[in-house]
Formats: structure tokens, sequence, C-alpha cells
């Protein structure tokens, strides 16, 4: 055997061992995940951490499942006839791969389930709508922002310490969540105004925090649809992170 095919042997050899200790990685942290998922039932409650976890850990098993495929891939059209992939083996990586996938959607579904609950139970900020609605009696196309934060108590009363309203303005707490209505204010461009906000008011944190944010001209668009879009919006914001609609 030459030196050349040495090398190939060993580095067939190197890959497969690879895809043995990714096919073992995938296969170990599988009940783990499972079990993360089994906890968001609509009737247990729901955790905002949890839900976070569950997706970073199914975005890395992912990235695990294509390493694998990567892998196969390269033995099959390089190396084919120095090392032979297990069939057994193969199969077990995509009936996991299945599982994995079943497991995440389970999850989505109660997740969405639950969400759906909280978001039919939360009232609206009345005290804000009554307000902007005698507001633009007088001033028909003020520029204005209305914002709602959800997040921990200590997080929503900085939050509450860093925005200072003027005369115009108003504050409306609600529970695990605050909404202002903040009166002249030009609107900036989208990515303009969230850079801002998330230096301004979020800094510091620790992504406890998420908000959403709605630019007006209008009284109507601040009518209750809007606010209840405003809500909805919010679910499917990340802790830490602010969307501008």
């Amino acid at each position: 055997m030459s030196l050349q095919e040495i090398a190939a042997k060993r580095h067939a050899q190197g890959l497969e061992r690879n895809l043995t200790g990714v096919y073992h990685f995938i296969k170990d942290k599988y009940g783990e995940f499972r079990e993360l998922c089994r906890v968001f039932n609509p009737e247990r409650g729901y955790s905002s951490t949890t839900a976070k976890e569950i997706r970073e850990r199914f975005k890395d098993i992912n990235a695990k499942f294509a390493e694998a495929r990567s892998l196969q891939q390269l033995i099959r059209t390089k190396y084919k006839g120095i090392v032979q992939l297990n069939p057994q083996r193969l199969r077990e990586l995509e009936e996991l791969y299945f599982m994995y996938k079943k497991d995440y959607r389970y999850f989505e579904h109660n997740q969405s389930e639950w969400e759906q609950r909280i978001f039919r139970k939360k009232e609206l900020p009345h005290r804000i709508i009554s307000h902007l609605q005698d507001l633009y009696r007088q001033k028909p196309d003020l520029p204005s922002l209305i914002l709602c934060f959800q997040g921990s108590p200590s997080s929503l009363e900085s939050v509450k310490k860093r925005i200072k309203l003027g005369r115009r303005d108003i504050c409306e707490e609600r529970e695990g969540e605050i909404w202002f209505f903040l009166a002249g204010i030009r609107p900036l461009e989208s990515s303009m105004l969230q850079r801002k906000l998330l230096e301004t008011i979020f800094q510091g944190l620790d992504r406890e925090i998420k908000g959403v944010v709605l630019t007006i001209t209008e009284g109507d668009q601040g009518a209750e649809e809007a606010l209840r879009n405003m809500h909805q919006a919010l679910v499917g914001v990340l802790e830490g992170e602010i969307k501008i609609l």
C-alpha cells in the first residue's frame, strides 16, 4: 500500500470516527430534549427561559444532523471502498431526526396554544386608548409612539424610570407589562428607532424584557384592533428584542 493510500485510509477512518461521535451525541441528547419539550403543556404553564433553551438546542442538533449528512456524503463519494458506512446506524440517525422534529413540533403547538390563552386573557390599556382618542380629536395629524413591554417586575420598573413623560404622554401598568403613549415623536426609520430604543431603554437588563412599538400619525391607527395586534406581535418577540411595527 502506498503512502498516499495509507493517508487516504487514515483520513477516511477519521471521518468515520467523527460520524460515530456525532451519532452518539445526537442519540445521547434525545431523552433530555424530549423531556424539555414535554414540559410545555398548556395546563401546566409557560417558561420563556425553557422555550428559548429548546429553540437553541433544536438549532444545535440540526447543525449536528447537517454535519452527519455531510460526513456521510464525503465518505460515500470520496472514500467508497476504503471504509463502509454502518447501514443500521444510518437508519437510526434518520429515525432520530424525525423524532426530534416531532417533539419540537409538539413543543411549538403547545407553546402557541398557551400563548393564545394568555393573549385572550390580556386586557387592553383602556386609559391609553381613551387618552389618545381625546388627544387626536384636538391634533388629528400628531406623530406619536405606542410602546408595550413585557418582562420581570424589576426590568419593567427600570424601563419606567428611563422613559420621561411629557404633558401629553401617558403610562399604564398591567400585570407583567407596561404601556406608553408618547405624543409628538417624529417617526424614525425602523432600524434606527429599534437601535436607539435598545441602547437607551434595554441597556443592562440582561434579556429580561421584550417590547413592541407602533408608530402612528392618526388617531384610528391606535384603535383597539391595532393594540390587539401589538399584543399578538409581542408573542413572537424574544427576550432582549424590540419589534417595530
